[in-house]
C-alpha cells in the first residue's frame, strides 16, 4: 500500500525537457516507500502509527472506497488515474480527517523522496534546481562540549538539577553553575559537534529535532518543530533575536497578575542576555531571499528593517542558509556555544540522551529527578538526581507532560499553549533567488503585526531547502507538485507568522507522552487572511511573475493580471485556512505551564517557582502568559535568566 501511494504522488514521468531525469525519477527506482516504512518506525507515539494503519487499511478496503471515492477497489488494484482520483478526493475533502490523512502521506512520502541524496552527485530534483545539496565540511572542526557517559544505572548528587539544555535551561544551569552551584544538565537528544552536522536534511531533521520533526497535533493539522539536541532549539533556530515587546509586557503583566514583565529588573535580563549572545545588526546583509522582502516593502511604502542576530562573524556566503542544521563554523552563540561552554567550565556535569521521566517530590518540595539514558551500548540505564532545586525547561510541549508525570496535574497545567502558527506565499521570479542561501533571517516587516488589539501577523522569511516544499507546498497533481519543486532555485517566500489569541493545550496520555491539541481559531484565521493577502503585495511588488498559497490545491496567481489580488484573495477564501486547507508549521510553541499569581490560572509564580512545589522551578516559553507575537528565543532568555537569579537569591 505504501509503494502505490507513492508511486502515485511521485510517479515517473516523461516529459520533453527533462535533462537531470527529474521527472522521470519517481518513488519506485527511488525506493521511497522503504523510507517512508523507516520514518513511520520511527514515530515516537503509538497513537501515530496505530492511526497510519488504519488510514493504509481504509485506503486498502474496497468496501471503504466505494464509500469515499466511488471505487470498488483496493488502491493497490486501480490503475495509476484511478489511484491519482482517490488521493485527490481525501485531499480536497469535505471532512477534515481525510484532508489530514493525505496531508499525513503527502508529507511522509514527499519529505522521503526529496530530503536524502539518491546517488553520489545528488538527487535529480537537486540537480534540476542548481541546489548543491551539503557542502564540503569546513578546515576548522568544532568539538562537542564534553558529557557524562552513564553506563550503568547511576546516582548524582548536585544542588541544581536542570532539564533541558536549551534558551531555558541552558541559561539557568550557565549562570547558576558560574556562580559556584554544583549543577548537572539532563539533555533529551544528542550533543552534535561540527561534524555531526551533515547539511543532509532528512538526516538533521532526524537526528536534531524533537520527535525527529515527526511530531504533529492530534488533528494532523499543523507540524510542529523544537529543537532536540545539546543547546536545544538555539542550535537550530533562525537567530532572530527580538526582544518582548513593549505592548506585549503590558499585557502579559495585566493577565498574569505579575508585575515582572515591565520592571528594571526583566530589563535588566534582557540586556544581560543581549550582551552574552552578541545581538546586533553588524551581521544581517541581506541575500536575495531577504532582499526580495526589502525591496516588496519599500515599493509598497510598507515598513521593514533589519533583523537583530546572536551570530558573532557570520561571514557572508551560502553556507548560512544551512544553518537551521546548526552552524558547522560556530558563528551561532547558541547556549552550547555560550552559556552551556560556561556551565562545563565551571563545572557542570552534562548528560545527553536522557530523558527526564519525573521529578521526585517530598513533604511538597522537590528533591531531584528520575530520568532514563541510553547508554554508549545502546542499552537504557537508570539515572537517579537528587537535587536541592529542580528546574524544568523541557520546551511548552514536554514541560507540562513532565509535571503531570510527577504529579502536578491540576490548576493551569498544560493549559494556555500558542504555537505562533507559520505560513507563507511563495513567488517566481525570472532572476535567480536560490533560497537556500543567504543570512537565515535579516529582514522583517511588522506593516500587519497589529490587526486587532496587538494581534496581527509578523512577515519573515526562511532558508528554502527541500523539507519545506516537501511538507508545506499545497498538492494538486504529481506533475503540477514536480513543476513547482523543480523551480526551487528561482522561488521565494514571504513567511506570514501569526500571534495567536487563542490557545490549544498540551493532553498527557496514559504512558505519560504529551499530546498537542490545538485549531486556528476563525480570529486568528482573519488575520491569517490578511497576512497571505500582503504577502502577496509584497512578493509581486518585488516583481514575481507567478504566486502561489501553500493551500489544496494552491491559489496560484499572475501580478499584472487584471484583478489578480482580488482573484488571489478569492481563492483562499474558497479554500479556506483552517483544518488541513492549507499547510502551517509550529517553530515556537509557549504558554503550557504559564507564570501568574493566581494558582488556579497559572503554574509558577513570579520567580518561576510552582505554586504547588518548592524547590521546583519553570524556566522555558512553557511560562509565557501568551504568544510573544516575536521569535522567543530572547524573551525565554530573559525568563530564564531572571529564575537563575531568583534561585540564586533563594538558596
Amino acid at each position: 500500500m505504501l509503494s502505490a501511494i507513492c508511486e502515485t504522488l511521485l510517479p515517473e514521468m516523461q516529459v520533453e525537457d527533462d535533462p537531470t531525469g527529474f521527472f522521470a525519477t519517481g518513488a519506485g527506482t527511488a525506493h521511497t516507500a522503504e523510507r517512508v516504512e523507516r520514518l513511520i518506525g520511527q514515530l515516537q507515539d503509538p497513537l501515530d502509527r496505530l492511526r497510519l494503519r488504519l488510514l493504509l487499511s481504509a485506503l486498502g478496503s474496497p468496501l471503504a472506497n466505494v464509500v469515499m471515492s466511488g471505487r470498488f477497489a483496493s488502491l493497490t488494484r486501480m490503475d495509476g488515474a484511478a489511484r491519482e482520483a482517490t488521493l485527490r478526493g481525501w485531499a480536497m475533502s469535505k471532512i477534515p480527517l481525510r484532508r489530514a490523512g493525505f496531508q499525513a502521506l503527502k508529507r511522509l512520502a514527499h519529505v522521503a523522496y526529496y530530503c536524502w541524496p539518491l546517488d553520489r552527485t545528488g538527487h535529480p530534483a537537486w540537480r534540476a534546481a542548481g541546489y548543491p545539496g551539503p557542502l564540503p565540511e569546513p578546515a576548522t572542526i568544532i568539538e562537542p562540549l564534553p558529557t557524562v557517559a552513564v553506563d550503568r544505572d547511576t546516582t548524582l548528587e548536585c544542588d541544581v538539577a536542570v532539564i533541558g539544555s536549551g534558551a531555558g535551561g541552558g541559561v539557568v544551569a550557565g549562570l547558576l553553575a558560574v556562580a559556584g552551584r554544583s549543577v548537572v544538565v539532563l539533555e533529551k537528544g544528542p550533543n552534535p559537534g561540527s561534524r555531526d552536522m551533515t547539511q543532509v536534511e532528512g538526516d538533521m531533521l532526524g537526528a536534531l529535532y524533537l520527535d525527529g520533526a515527526l511530531l504533529m497535533t492530534q488533528s494532523g493539522s499543523l507540524p510542529i518543530l523544537a529543537g532536540s539536541c545539546l543547546g536545544g532549539g538555539t542550535v537550530i533556530n533562525y537567530t532572530a533575536s527580538f526582544p518582548l515587546p513593549e505592548r506585549a509586557r503590558a499585557e502579559w503583566n495585566a493577565l498574569s497578575g505579575l508585575s515582572l514583565f515591565t520592571t528594571p529588573g526583566f530589563e535588566a535580563s534582557l540586556g544581560r542576555v543581549n550582551a552574552r549572545l552578541n545581538v546586533g545588526t553588524r551581521w544581517t546583509t541581506p541575500g536575495e531571499r531577504d532582499a526580495i522582502l526589502e525591496r516588496g516593502c519599500r515599493a509598497l511604502g510598507w515598513h521593514v528593517d533589519a533583523i537583530p542576530r546572536n551570530v558573532t562573524d557570520c561571514k557572508e556566503g551560502r553556507e548560512c542558509g544551512y544553518c537551521t542544521y546548526g552552524c558547522r563554523h560556530g558563528a551561532k552563540n547558541s547556549t552550547a556555544r555560550t552559556y552551556l561552554t560556561d556551565a562545563a567550565q565551571a563545572g557542570a556535569r552534562i548528560v545527553t540522551q536522557c530523558a527526564a521521566e519525573r521529578v521526585t517530590i517530598e513533604r511538597g518540595r522537590a528533591t531531584g529527578v528520575v530520568a532514563s539514558v541510553r547508554g554508549p551500548d545502546g542499552k537504557p540505564y537508570t539515572l537517579t538526581v537528587r537535587a536541592k532545586v529542580v528546574v524544568a525547561a523541557c520546551g511548552a510541549v514536554n514541560t507540562p507532560a513532565l509535571l503531570v508525570r510527577s504529579g502536578l496535574a491540576d490548576g493551569a497545567v498544560g493549559h494556555g499553549l500558542r504555537l505562533h502558527p507559520a505560513t507563507a506565499v511563495a513567488g517566481i521570479f525570472p532572476g535567480r533567488v536560490e533560497p537556500w542561501t543567504g543570512g537565515l533571517q535579516t529582514r522583517y516587516s511588522d506593516q500587519l503585526v497589529d490587526q486587532d488589539d496587538g494581534y496581527g501577523v509578523k512577515f519573515e522569511t526562511a532558508p528554502v531547502h527541500y523539507a519545506l516544499p516537501a511538507s508545506g507546498f499545497g498538492w494538486e497533481s504529481p506533475r503540477q507538485f514536480k513543476q513547482d519543486v523543480g523551480r526551487l532555485g528561482n522561488l521565494s517566500i514571504v513567511g506570514v507568522l501569526l500571534r495567536d489569541r487563542d490557545a490549544g493545550r498540551i493532553a498527557v496520555s496514559r504512558q505519560g507522552r504529551a499530546r498537542v491539541h490545538y485549531e486556528l481559531s476563525r480570529f486568528d484565521a482573519g488575520h491569517v487572511r490578511a497576512g497571505l493577502r500582503g504577502a502577496a503585495q509584497v512578493l509581486a511588488a518585488a516583481g514575481a511573475t507567478e504566486i502561489f498559497s501553500l493551500h489544496t490545491p494552491p491559489a496560484r496567481v499572475r501580478p499584472g493580471e487584471h484583478g489578480w489580488l482580488d482573484r488571489f484573495q478569492g481563492q483562499c477564501d474558497s479554500r479556506g485556512y483552517r483544518r488541513c486547507h492549507m499547510s502551517y508549521i509550529s517553530f515556537h510553541q509557549m504558554g503550557s505551564a504559564p507564570m501568574g499569581s493566581d494558582p488556579g490560572r497559572s503554574v509558577a509564580g513570579e520567580t518561576g517557582e510552582t505554586h504547588g512545589v518548592k524547590g521546583l522551578y519553570v524556566a522555558d516559553g512553557s511560562a509565557f502568559p501568551t504568544s510573544s507575537g516575536v521569535n522567543p528565543m530572547i524573551t525565554i532568555m530573559a525568563i530564564a535568566d531572571h529564575v537563575a537569579h531568583a534561585i540564586l537569591g533563594a538558596t
